[in-house]
């Protein structure tokens, strides 16, 4: 990671700080920042739980990684269950602190469900929009004006959501930040429970809900949604999950209007029982073969949806192990063990009834194994779940919120031995170095080759009802240099871009 002041350089620049290697690059129409990181590999799993006082409390629900402060470290925002919000400030060797109300975080108590970091306004802050499932408190659009401040260290957040036409009681589930018309600014998915979902188009940094002009009209109960290009046509498209026998959406982009094809693809879950349902999605290319493929948590069977490369799908599920039948909130994609293939931890509940097992899938290549060591079995969560690296050792850490009175909100360190193998990270910014690239490609290749280590989505809502804004992790055991091809969507379709040499 690098500090902002290295955001706009304009030639490579290498800067060695702590243990990794950053390089900044200036591309044609993006600058992508990448850290690499040569002191970790494939090993036995081991998470040790970090700050266990601050971490402890429970009724946690949904958390996000994000670099609020542009310092160059991810912090953590959790929301929980009738209790204040807290924003954990990354003050690296000093640990984490929250910091929710020194910089005037909204931290209402309340349902609060959804959470995502998204600079809406492109001013090089990310924001950060709140959502509640109670129907009594409005969900909040909070503006990072930290580049507004002349003080040093001087950070505050503002209560936007009413002046920018977002602040809306409802029962709110999935939250995207995401730019569906390619316009350069991002426009906000938000998904209900208990009504239309709402598709915001930004329009100079005031929103208006377009879903049904535009055919974007889901009156399902959704939970859950994704945003990738599952066409390659070089728009993004959207992936929901529904609740209540309902079937799962997939509102294809094209031609300025959406039109649902689930049916057509057979990835609807047509005849569901009304307990069964969609709940939470994740994206990865968990084969290796260059196409984002579609993981689906559910009440119910869960569905691994690989992608044909041609814009259809198969469910792979029971061949590699993943189609748990049992009450499943949420997945997340990461390379725990960086030997180059996405693992999936998958969180379970039912309501009243703690102590529903959660699952971490190991990629074996041809099937995953379940592997979840007992100390986070022990304290693992029942919605809330993302990887990070927080402490930019080149593996991904693991942070859980579980809403439970008896759980907590743990932050786990993964400790991959030092003689690991290393990995690569990847910021996709804009041409002005903001982060405003949600559902970009990054693909790394051994350098000089066609050879594939891995491809990665810019997170476009992940976990449980939440978004993060933070670099693609691709490890690259036993490779010394490598080729980074970054695909952003556009106007005119689908435009690579290059880094080589790495």
């Amino acid at each position: 990671m690098i500090s902002r002041s290295l955001l706009f350089v304009g030639t490579l620049r290498p800067v060695s700080i702590s243990k990794s290697l950053v390089i900044a690059v200036l591309g044609f129409s993006s600058l992508a920042m990448v850290s690499f990181c040569p002191n970790a590999i494939a090993a036995e799993i081991e998470f040790t739980p970090v700050q266990t006082d601050t971490f402890s409390d429970p009724l946690g629900q949904s958390n996000a990684w994000g670099d609020y402060d542009n310092d160059g470290d991810l912090d953590l925002v959790v929301v929980f269950l009738n209790e204040p919000i807290r924003l954990y400030e990354n003050r690296g060797a000093e640990g984490f602190i929250d910091v929710g109300p020194d910089v005037n975080l909204i931290t209402n108590p309340g349902n609060a469900r959804a959470v995502a970091w998204g600079d809406y306004d492109g001013d090089g802050d990310i924001d950060l929009y709140i959502a509640y499932a109670d129907g009594v408190n409005p969900n909040v659009l909070m503006e990072n004006q930290i580049s507004n401040h002349s003080k040093p260290g001087q950070k505050a957040f503002v209560d936007v959501g009413v002046e920018r036409g977002v602040s809306f009681v409802g029962a709110t589930r999935q939250l995207n930040f995401v730019d569906y018309d390619a316009d350069g600014d991002l426009d906000l998915h938000v998904a209900l429970r208990n009504a239309t979902n709402r598709l915001y188009q930004n329009n100079e940094g005031n929103f208006s809900n377009v879903a049904r002009q535009i055919g974007f009209y889901e009156p399902r109960r959704t939970v859950g949604a994704c945003w990738f290009d599952m066409d390659s046509d070089g728009d993004l498209d959207a992936f929901t999950t529904n609740q209540s026998g309902d079937r799962d959406g997939m509102y294809r982009y094209e031609d300025g209007r959406f039109s649902d094809v689930a049916m057509a693809l057979n990835i609807d879950q047509a005849r569901r029982p009304l307990i069964d349902g969609g709940v939470g999605c994740a994206i990865t290319d968990f084969d290796s073969d260059g196409d984002l493929d579609l993981y689906v948590a559910e009440y119910g069977d869960d569905s691994l949806f690989r992608n044909n490369g041609d814009g259809t799908f198969t469910d792979v599920a029971v061949a590699m192990g993943v189609a748990t039948h049992d009450h499943i909130v949420t997945g997340v994609w990461g390379d725990v063990n960086n030997d180059g293939l996405p693992d999936l931890y998958v969180v379970g509940y039912v309501n009243g009834r703690p102590g529903m097992p959660d699952y971490l899938y190991i990629n074996k290549g041809d099937h995953f194994e379940n592997q979840l060591p007992d100390n986070v079995m022990a304290n693992d969560t029942d919605h809330g779940v993302q990887f990070a690296d927080f402490d930019q050792d080149g593996d991904l850490d693991l942070s859980l919120a579980a809403n439970d009175p008896s759980g907590s909100h743990y932050l786990f360190r993964n400790d991959l031995a030092e003689s690991a193998g290393q990995s690569i990270q990847v910021m996709v910014l804009n041409e002005d170095g903001h982060q405003v690239m949600a559902g970009s490609e990054v693909r790394v290749f051994v350098a000089g080759s066609d050879k594939l280590l891995g491809s990665r989505l810019v997170d476009t809502g992940s976990g449980y009802n939440s978004q993060n804004s933070k670099p693609v992790h691709v490890a690259t055991p036993g490779i010394q240099t490598v080729d980074v091809e970054v695909t952003t969507m556009s106007a005119n379709g689908r435009r690579q871009t290059y880094f080589r040499g790495i």
